[in-house]
């Protein structure tokens, strides 16, 4: 099968835009909600740009991943009497999953949560984001499995764990940003990529040529893409900023540029 470099097979892009315009048509047609599986970054990608292009006929249709600023997000096309908030509660829960004692309790990771609910025989889109704690942890699933995974994930790695669902009223979800400002020779995805996570120019065009560069939920296809302020960028691998513009320059004419970084 033919493959973009690190990013989705070709064959794979076909099948996301075909699911993509059915369930639009359906929900358009029929005047159903119609909701995908979670997405990762770089089907989400291919949903921006069939928007873009104006394929869409639904009138309301969106990502949502459960929480503000996720990155696994379900694509919902909606009917025009429902409201986006009761689609979204309609198709995603919530589940905290807590250690039953917090003192044999290892201390699990995304992968370790990650493993025990792909071991209860579960799709991997019908799962979203996983936020971990110090003994917790929150993560987000299709409605439909939400009462077979708090019945039955007991176990993540050594720690016995009970789940329960939880309201999106009862998330408190803090993504903490850090504040930095980097020395860039121009406004380029390369150059302020290259900056911020300490590695050449070479190695940041190798990522966005391998499709891991995101902005704004759309893969980055060129080096040379100039970066506007506001612009929210993921790098697969390294993690996630948003670009706040220029915020000075030096004598000899390099930029100063403003980020916030997620921790």
């Amino acid at each position: 099968m033919e493959r973009d470099p690190g990013g989705l097979a070709v064959d794979d892009k076909e099948l996301i835009r075909t699911r993509l315009t059915e369930l639009d048509r359906m929900a358009y047609e029929r005047g159903i909600l119609k909701c995908s599986g979670f997405l990762s970054y770089a089907e989400q990608s291919e949903y921006h740009l069939l928007e873009r292009s104006g394929t869409f006929h639904t009138a309301v249709h969106f990502l949502d991943g459960g929480y503000e600023g996720a990155e696994r997000a379900a694509a919902f096309f909606l009917p025009d009497y429902m409201e986006p908030t009761d689609a979204v509660e309609a198709e995603i829960t919530a589940v905290r999953a807590a250690a039953v004692n917090e003192r044999f309790a290892d201390e699990l990771t995304h992968r370790d949560y990650l493993g025990a609910l792909m071991n209860l025989g579960i799709e991997r889109d019908c799962i979203g984001d996983i936020l971990t704690g110090d003994s917790d942890c929150t993560f987000f699933c299709s409605a439909d499995m939400a009462d077979y995974i708090t019945e039955n994930l007991l176990r993540v790695k050594h720690t016995s764990v009970r789940c329960e669902k939880t309201g999106r009223e009862e998330l408190n979800i803090r993504q903490e940003l850090e504040e930095l400002q980097v020395n860039v020779a121009s406004e380029r995805i390369d150059a302020v990529i290259a900056a911020l996570y300490r590695i050449s120019r070479q190695k940041a065009a190798q990522l966005i040529d391998a499709e891991h560069v995101f902005i704004n939920g759309i893969v980055v296809t060129s080096a040379g893409k100039q970066m506007k302020e506001g612009d929210r960028i993921s790098v697969r691998g390294h993690g996630k900023f948003i670009y706040d513009g220029i915020g000075g320059s030096s004598r000899k004419g390099r930029l100063y540029v403003a980020l916030r970084r997620y921790r």
